[in-house]
Parts: structure tokens; sequence; C-alpha cells
């Protein structure tokens, strides 16, 4: 990681923890909305980014015997555990630098695949086309999301809202541009996630302050089986 440009100690901890994704996700959370009025903080994980993908490229690349492979994707992909763990259960099994590549890929590249969770929602707009990712689980309420388009202007902030059927829209929280952030769906909710539909709204940074959209309805997707 170059050190030209000076950083505090603790936002430098704390970048590096949230590319690899290794914070909480509450705290995972947090440091999403930080990061969606902070463009110093996005360039620092940015740098992180660089770092982790030029460590994955140094690993050597070994072709593990079938059985071991086997065994790393049932356990990466295991939709049981928390996506986070999921991710860092294979580093015994091929190494820290791939496991940070492995992270690195799924959390920075936009490489959210729709089969990591049982359902999934792409939103999209007119004009803009796809403007977000969001992959569901309706046992855990666990939902990883990424806005890839239609990001905030300053001051302003994307907010995630779940609406099912004709009840009022529930927010699930902010969304980070270009990050996958973790979500949760309120657990009397869960049951009935599939057919419901996604939106995306223009808020104030931090959030609606009322508990409903009060800006633009930006885009919208139904969830969907993965």
């Amino acid at each position: 990681m170059s050190d030209e440009t000076e950083y505090p100690d603790d936002d430098a901890v704390l970048a590096a923890e949230y590319v690899l994704g290794l914070l909480p996700a509450d705290e995972a959370q947090g440091f999403a909305h930080r990061l969606i009025r902070d463009p110093a903080l996005r360039d620092l994980c940015d740098t992180w980014s660089e770092h982790f993908a030029e460590l994955a490229e140094q690993a050597e690349e070994v072709r593990p015997p079938p059985a071991i492979w086997r065994a790393i994707q049932a356990r990466v992909f295991e939709r049981r555990k928390p996506l986070w763990r999921r991710l860092w259960l294979g580093q015994a099994l091929v190494g820290g630098a791939l496991a940070a590549g492995i992270a690195l890929a799924v959390l920075r590249l936009g490489w959210l695949e729709p089969q990591a969770l049982p359902l999934s929602a792409a939103l999209t707009t007119e004009g803009a086309g796809e403007v977000a990712r969001i992959a569901l689980d309706p046992d855990s309420g666990e939902v990883m999301a990424e806005l890839v388009g239609l990001f905030p202007d300053p001051g302003r902030a994307r907010e995630l809202w779940l609406i099912q059927g004709d009840n009022a829209p529930v927010s699930l929280g902010l969304l980070a541009p270009g990050v996958v952030v973790a979500l949760a769906v309120p657990q009397d909710l869960r049951a009935a996630l599939a057919g419901a539909v996604l939106a995306i709204s223009d808020e104030p940074t931090g959030g609606s302050p009322t508990g409903q959209p009060t800006g633009a309805v930006l885009a919208t997707g139904a969830i969907t089986a993965s």
C-alpha cells in the first residue's frame, strides 16, 4: 500500500477490514454510511483494494485436489452461515492471500453472485439500466446490496426500501456507491420476500428523517428466486 497519503490510523485499519469483509455487519453498515459522504475515505478503500489485489496476484497458483476443491466450494457457498463468514472459511484451505483475493473480488469488483443467497433482485431505471444488485436470504434476513449506478450527489444518499403488497415501504438501510453493504430484513417480514418489490429513493445524508421515502423513487425491482 502506498504511503504517499496520510490517513488517521483508525480509519486506515477500518478501511482495510471493510474491504476484506472483516467488520461485523453493524460496523460495516456504519462505515458504508461514511463512504457516501467522504470521498477521501472511498479513495482509501480503493487504495487498500489495489494493495490486496496485488497480494492475491503474488500468490502462486496451485490446483487443489478435487476433494479439497469440493470442500472449499461447499464451505464458501454454504447458505446457512453469514456471507462474511462464508468468504473466510476457505482461508485455512487456500491460504490468506488467495482468500483475500476471493473476498476482494466479491466486495470490490462487483462479483455479487446471485447464487450466493436464495433470492435476488436487479433494480433498474429507465435510461440508466441496472443501478443496484441485491441478494437476500429469507431465513436469516441477510441482505447483500451493491449500488452500481445513480450515485448520490454530495449531501444526498440512496436508501433501500422493501415494499410488500399494499403495505407501507420499510427501510432496509443506506446503499454505498460501488460497495457491497450488509443489511437485514426484519424478522416479521422475511416470510413474504419472494415477489415483493425493492425500491431506491433519493434522501438526505443519513437517510429519510420520516421513516418513509421523502425524495424521488429512482429505481425498482422485484425479488425473485436466484
